[in-house]
């Protein structure tokens, strides 16, 4: 009787290994485009979470400023009175643009100045610019401050609802029947706005203007909803500077 020969012991062939490495190569480039279009993914929605909030800042700004317009003229640096809304060729700009006064400048800090606030809205570039002044009636030092609310803009249209009802380009229009004094605090029914972006493409905006009742500014003018004052005297905020509020 002949003894059992011993369990013959074999290891991968040169064959079975390459094949291996071949499998395991094409799971980990797998997973690895796997692993890249989610980080793909997920950086895009954050890019577009970034835009629209940003969007949405810049519509909210606009909004603050348009719903709190008030008729109070003001005077540039060489002292010339300037309307108290402006927009379209009245600027005297190469981009459409709207400059208001504005009710409701928050002042947490109490420095002394008006709650009145002087903004200028226009595109520079692809970039939406919010311009505020940190007084009303300006001097020849008074610095504008700048702020970029809104980038991927291409264009900005303005236009301007009359008391009759008709769409005007500009304002204040040009009318023979008022007074320079009546036209510099003539304001309109509504203001349309139209942005042109680069990713949401048109975005229309129209404002009803506010029937805003007489207001005290602090040391100021009272001003009354058809733009008379009672003071035409130089606002307290006058000479004052202050950081604004962020869009």
């Amino acid at each position: 009787m002949t003894a059992a020969r011993p369990h013959q012991q074999r290891g991968f062939t040169l064959l079975e290994l390459l094949i291996a490495i071949a499998i395991f190569a094409l799971l980990a480039m797998g997973t690895y485009r796997m692993l890249q279009s989610v980080l793909q993914s997920d950086e895009s929605t954050r890019r577009h979470e970034r835009q629209l909030r940003e969007l949405t800042r810049a519509m909210a700004a606009l909004d603050r400023d348009l719903l709190q317009v008030i008729p109070r003229t003001v005077r540039d640096t060489y002292g010339e009175p300037r309307g108290a809304l402006l927009g379209g060729d009245s600027l005297n700009l190469e981009q459409a643009a709207l400059e208001l006064t504005r009710s409701g400048w928050r002042n947490p800090l109490g420095a002394p100045r008006a709650q009145l606030q002087r903004v200028r809205w226009q595109l520079r570039g692809d970039v939406l610019q919010r311009l505020y002044w940190p007084v009303l009636d300006q001097a020849v030092d008074t610095a504008v401050q700048e702020q970029q609310v809104l980038k991927g803009v291409s264009e900005l249209r303005v236009r301007f609802l009359d008391i009759e009802g008709n769409w005007q380009p500009q304002w204040p229009p040009a009318r023979g029947d008022l007074t320079e004094e009546q036209l510099l605090r003539l304001q309109p029914q509504a203001v349309e706005l139209t942005l042109t972006h680069q990713h949401y493409g048109e975005l229309r905006r129209l404002y009803r203007l506010p029937d805003s009742p007489p207001q005290q500014d602090a040391g100021g003018p009272v001003v009354d909803s058809d733009g008379s004052t009672a003071n035409d005297a130089e606002n307290a905020g006058t000479g004052d500077s202050s950081t604004g509020e962020q869009p």
